[in-house]
């Protein structure tokens, strides 16, 4: 197939990088934007295995002056980016994010980004939206394709060629059925692993080949790219952040890409002269410098404003990334894909100076751990443990396979324990002022909690969050309590309202949960509510049976946003967190309403002791995020070191009631 340039790829590249923009913007209608990266993977593969395809039948392939052509098309500008990105992310972020993005850019900047986001892909990592160069992952994807793939093009040209279609086409199939798998398994390795992305380059490789015959008829050709722009809107418009993606489901926006290759590979459909118009060729253009661009502009304008953007500030933000764009596409990336500009000795030289600058510099922010003098002495460094747990001493989050339950003491050591302390990963957010309490009142307690498992017996969450089977775990738990009959108070703690609500809050990343008494279960409306109160009831019953007195901690507010983050960026421009992203009381109790409404009947039917950390933290119908600007929170839920020695008045009442 030649190489002959088609304005209604460019426009088809618009499309996917409007699609991709949108998403990221927030705009309605567009969740399931990111469909555009799948769209400029099948681009891609067409385009450069259709140069290489010819020359190779040319004898005119040359593999220095294959990856020069990369070089040109893909580091200039992103160059230009990341150094952007390295001045303000120096201005305005705390000491941990400025390490965390100094690791980043070495990733990037060695084309592996895309492992990089894979292993902090854990429940505790910042969010994408406090990582500027989060985006650069399809670029990882794309350049690691591009290391292999020529050469087994050379393999299959000079050994076998006439099984070059079949070949490809077989580790496509490879590739997407293990993408199938693991997107059920492992969702972020289906997500950010070139091989598991690599069936979507092919099918654009495969295209290229030319082994399909082109289609004569207009007729078939116009509905060939009608469901080529239908499977590609469809995703677009109707998928969200809890589609399950990639696999089975980044197939309509390959296939529908495949369609509109294919059908105007001769004569223009119309929906090809669609893609073809000015516009839309503009933007296919200056796509790359786009999607460059787009991410790191929208996320420190989101990072200074700290709350969400207007729709003023939205457009304003999109039109500023556009003229950058733009900029960027004229000044640094067309000029370095003329030849007779700079030559191929200056391209590898500018690659070498690129490369070795900008990873020293990085390396040396991530050794340093992120330059904390930059900061203003005055100024707050968000409150961040070394672990997340809050109890720097003791770690008793429950791990795969484990053998025996994960405990540590906390109180008066020596003591016999006579309470424990059991829960999710909001467990800890009380660990230091239970302890602070304890010692206060001579007393010694065990803490146990897994992350993602509220302490509701006989309940399964969908997903699976935590690290082990929730099941399994809180049957450890009870067998625990059996085996120690001297602990005579559990206290349960967790985030209720999450599980009673199903859903994330504010702009907190992350899917949404049900429970279910089996993990196939069909989900039912409202049925978490319903199960929460089942398994809560399990539990209590089942402790009190035993003898045992409870107490219930309910949950503390959620907040929405990064504290720490929030409180470092409002710090550095003057301006007080709590008016910008604390939860008013009135937010909190709607929030909750349905979660406090079934701690409270439970309460008056179980007599258990119910303490409410909300009325010490919400004063003046304002839920404090953070005190003389010290962050309450370690994220956007989970309590910092500081809050939780300062709810240590809470547990009074309840050591008065043990001592008793």
């Amino acid at each position: 197939m030649s190489l002959t340039y088609r304005d209604d790829i460019d426009g088809l590249r618009a499309i996917a990088v409007i699609a991709v923009v949108l998403n990221h913007a927030g705009i309605l209608y567009f969740s399931g934007g990111y469909v555009g990266v799948d769209i400029f993977f099948v681009i891609s593969g067409f385009l450069i295995t259709t140069i290489i395809y010819r020359e190779f039948q040319n004898g005119t392939f040359n593999i220095i002056r294959f990856y020069e052509r990369r070089i040109r098309r893909i580091l200039p500008a992103l160059t230009g980016m990341a150094v952007f990105t390295l001045v303000v992310c120096t201005i305005l972020f705390d000491a941990e994010k400025f390490k965390a993005f100094g690791k980043s850019l070495i990733a990037t900047m060695l084309f592996s980004s895309n492992f990089n986001f894979w292993k902090e892909a854990g429940y505790f990592d910042a969010p994408s939206r406090l990582k500027p160069l989060l985006h650069t992952w399809s670029l990882a994807v794309e350049e690691q394709f591009y290391i292999v793939f020529p050469l087994v093009m050379f393999v299959l040209m000079r050994d076998a060629r006439r099984f070059l279609a079949t070949v490809l086409l077989a580790l496509g199939l490879i590739s997407f059925g293990f993408a199938m798998h693991q997107v059920s398994v492992n969702p972020s390795t289906a997500f950010y692993m070139a091989h598991l992305r690599a069936w979507e380059l092919l099918a654009g490789s495969l295209l290229a080949l030319g082994g399909i015959p082109p289609v004569k008829n207009g007729f078939f050709r116009n509905i060939l790219s009608l469901i080529g722009v239908s499977l590609i809107m469809w995703p677009i418009f109707i998928y969200t952040e809890d589609t399950s993606f990639p696999g089975i489901h980044a197939l309509p926006a390959v296939a529908g890409t495949v369609l509109l290759i294919y059908s105007g590979a001769t004569e223009n459909t119309p929906v090809a002269r669609l893609l073809g118009s000015t516009p839309l060729v503009f933007l296919g253009k200056i796509s790359y410098s786009l999607y460059l661009w787009h991410w790191p502009l929208i996320i420190f304008a989101g990072y200074y404003l700290i709350r969400p953007m207007t729709a003023t500030e939205t457009t304003l933000t999109l039109l500023i990334t556009l003229a950058i764009s733009a900029i960027s596409w004229k000044l640094i990336e067309t000029p370095f894909r003329a030849r007779d500009k700079i030559t191929t000795k200056q391209v590898y030289s500018f690659a070498a100076l690129a490369m070795i600058s900008l990873t020293t510099a990085a390396g040396l922010v991530y050794k340093f751990d992120g330059f904390p003098q930059r900061v203003n002495s005055q100024q707050v460094v968000p409150d961040k443990n070394a672990d997340h747990w809050l109890l720097t001493d003791c770690n008793a989050n429950a791990v795969d396979a484990m053998e025996e339950l994960l405990t540590c003491e906390i109180g008066k050591r020596g003591n016999v324990p006579d309470f424990l302390l059991w829960g999710d990963s909001h467990t800890p957010n009380f660990g230091k002022a239970l302890r602070d309490a304890a010692m206060q009142h001579g007393q010694s307690g065990m803490v146990a909690y897994s992350r993602g498992c509220p302490p509701l017996i006989g309940m399964v969450p969908n997903p699976q969050i935590g690290d082990i089977p929730c099941k399994d775990y809180n049957n450890m738990v009870l067998e625990y309590l059996d085996d120690n009959p001297n602990i005579q108070t559990v206290i349960l703690a967790g985030r209720f309202s999450f599980w009673v609500e199903g859903t994330r809050y504010k702009q907190e990343e992350g899917s949404n949960v049900s429970l279910s008494k089996t993990p196939i279960e069909p989900i039912v409306s409202g049925s978490n509510a319903t199960n929460f109160r089942i398994g809560f009831e399990n539990t209590i019953s089942r402790l009190q049976a035993s003898g045992r007195n409870v107490v219930v901690i309910a949950p503390v507010p959620e907040i929405g946003y990064d504290v720490p983050s929030a409180t470092f960026i409002a710090s550095r421009t003057g301006r007080d967190v709590n008016t910008i992203i604390a939860p008013t009381t009135e937010e909190f109790l709607a929030r909750n309403e349905t979660t406090l409404k079934i701690l409270k009947e439970t309460q008056e039917i179980y007599g258990f002791q119910l303490i409410e950390p909300w009325k010490f933290l919400c004063i003046d119908s304002l839920c404090r995020v953070a005190i003389d600007g010290t962050p309450l929170y370690s994220d956007d839920d989970h309590m910092s070191s500081f809050g939780s020695e300062m709810l240590t008045p809470i547990f009074e009442d309840m050591f008065d009631t043990i001592e008793r």
